[in-house]
C-alpha cells in the first residue's frame, strides 16, 4: 500500500493556521520537526536520510495559557482507525497530561469534509468504553468538537480553548 501524500490536506490546513495565528498574534502553533540525520546529499539536495528516533506528535500549541500537543490524522473512511495512533504517541500524550498539558487529536474525515478535535483524555474513555479498534465518525462527532474553517483554510482552534 502506498502512503504518499497521506494526510496532506490536514497538514496544509495546519500550516495555513500556523501562519495566520502567528501573523495575528493569536497563539503560538508550531510543526514539530522530524528527527533525521542526513547521510548523503548531492548538489545541496538530501538524497539519503535516516530517522534518528520516533517523532512524538505533529504540532504543539500555546494558547490562552494552555500547552497543547496535537496529533493530526486524515481518513477517507467513515471511521477513525485507532492503529493510526502509535504506542509511542499515546505514551507521550499521557506524559503531557501528567504535566498539566493537553493532548489533542485532530481528524479530518474526507468522506464528510469535516474536521473533528477530541481531547486525548476523552478519546481514552471512548476506547475503554467501546473496546473496538476503530471509532465511527458519528461517535467522534458526539464526543469531540467540530473544528470549523474560518477564513480561507484556517482551522478555528480557538473554539477548543
Amino acid at each position: 500500500m502506498i502512503n504518499a501524500n497521506k494526510g496532506m490536506y490536514i497538514e496544509q490546513l495546519m500550516n495555513r493556521t500556523i501562519q495566520y495565528y502567528q501573523t495575528n498574534n493569536i497563539a503560538h502553533l508550531e510543526k514539530r520537526q522530524i528527527p533525521i540525520k542526513i547521510l548523503k546529499h548531492i548538489n545541496k539536495q538530501i538524497v539519503i536520510a535516516k530517522l534518528i528516533n520516533k517523532a512524538k506528535v505533529d504540532y504543539f500549541l500555546y494558547i490562552n495559557k494552555k500547552y497543547v500537543e496535537i496529533e493530526c490524522k486524515q481518513t477517507k473512511k467513515d471511521h477513525f482507525d485507532l492503529s493510526l495512533i502509535k504506542n509511542h504517541q499515546a505514551k507521550y500524550l499521557n506524559e503531557i497530561k501528567k504535566m498539566d498539558g493537553v493532548g489533542l487529536l485532530i481528524v479530518y474525515f474526507e468522506l464528510f469534509d469535516r474536521t473533528i478535535g477530541i481531547f486525548y483524555e476523552e478519546l481514552k474513555k471512548l476506547i475503554q468504553k467501546n473496546k473496538q479498534k476503530k471509532i465511527k465518525y458519528s461517535l467522534l462527532r458526539r464526543h469531540g468538537i467540530l473544528i470549523e474553517l474560518i477564513f480561507p483554510g484556517i482551522l478555528n482552534l480557538k473554539k477548543l480553548f
